[in-house]
């Protein structure tokens, strides 16, 4: 797929978000030990995921959650302003080094990145 294909091709159903985490734990565990790295994932989607796929991701967060810095969720809204699926769910999971946000539009990007990568102590962004 080319990079304009990437950002322009339209919806086709059927996505499994587990299968990015269970990637990332994959390359975590067979390339970068936790006590060797300072380790940040981050995830960017739609939202739309398989219902049937929604505990897996979660379960598969709290095991990345162990190996981690931060884990981060980026939801980029779509156009009917709908909370998915996915952020459904993610908003069961209370650890601290877990961080959603939901982007709205492109000037939402910088200021999303700005709430992953401040400070604990630091309030806003």
């Amino acid at each position: 797929m080319t990079e304009e294909e990437f950002f322009t091709k339209g919806e086709s159903g059927g996505t499994r978000c587990s299968s990015v985490y269970q990637l990332a734990l994959d390359i975590i565990n067979s390339r970068f030990p936790k006590d060797d790295y300072n380790i940040y994932a981050f995830h960017f989607s739609d939202g739309d995921n398989l219902t049937s796929d929604n505990e897996k991701c979660i379960r598969l967060i709290d095991e990345l959650l162990l190996k981690c810095s931060l884990v981060g969720y980026g939801e980029i809204e779509g156009p009917y302003y709908y909370t998915s699926t996915l952020n459904s769910y993610y908003k069961r999971i209370t650890h601290s080094r877990f961080i959603s946000v939901t982007i709205r539009d492109k000037t939402g990007v910088y200021p999303a990145l700005k709430t992953f990568f401040k400070k604990p102590d630091q309030e806003g962004g």
